[in-house]
């Protein structure tokens, strides 16, 4: 294991990350993960054992990306996302901040609004509808 005290960074010494790679304070690297060239990992992410990051993706603050997860070439990952173990996220693909990715999805498109993806589809979480708008455009309109 290995430990910057002054960054609180963690990486397992089985990980191979390449020298182009930025890796940033308090990001834990498990076992085995293997991080490509370009590849940003912001503050206190977490990637877990067997991880592959492919080349010029991003994983934004306080992202999990959990065990056998695969990460595309030119992915974007917003803060505060959890990809579940196994997942698979596909070339040039944008996932929201806060959204959340089941175990052993496959995603292909983008996703623009905190969301849910379960069983081959987006779906919306309810705290990502802002609905105190909707009710104050109601009240304006009557």
């Amino acid at each position: 294991m290995i430990i910057n005290r002054d960054t609180k960074t963690n990486i397992h010494e089985s990980a191979v990350i390449s020298d182009e790679s930025t890796i940033g304070s308090g990001t834990i690297i498990g076992a085995g993960a293997i991080i490509g060239h370009g590849v940003i990992l912001e503050d206190n992410c977490i990637i877990g054992t067997g991880v592959i990051i492919e080349e010029k993706t991003v994983v934004k603050s306080g992202s999990v990306i959990e065990p056998g997860v695969i990460l595309g070439t030119g992915v974007t990952v917003g803060e505060k996302t959890k990809i579940g173990m196994g997942a698979k996220i596909f070339h040039r693909v944008t996932i929201a901040p806060n959204s959340v990715i089941k175990i052993g999805e496959i995603v292909l498109k983008d996703m623009v609004y905190k969301m849910v993806f379960k069983r081959g589809a987006w779906i919306y979480r309810e705290d990502s509808l802002n609905h105190e708008k909707d009710d104050e455009k109601r009240g304006e309109e009557k």
